[in-house]
């Protein structure tokens, strides 16, 4: 797809995801949902290594 935002031009291609066919649903506070979960597993950002004024510590 081919977008412009303030006269520059860029082509967006959206990421699918992949959802399984069985749904979850439910009733909370009297209110009825349902939702696809994801066939695969979003991966996180992994583990980071971070410094705050000389100290390191690790964030997961």
């Amino acid at each position: 797809m081919k977008l412009s935002f303030r006269g520059i031009s860029y082509n967006h291609d959206p990421m699918t995801i992949e959802t399984s066919n069985t749904e979850v649903e439910g009733t909370y506070r009297g209110v009825h949902w349902k939702n696809h979960p994801y066939a695969k597993p979003r991966h996180g950002h992994g583990i980071k290594q971070m410094t705050y004024r000389g100290v390191h510590y690790v964030q997961n």
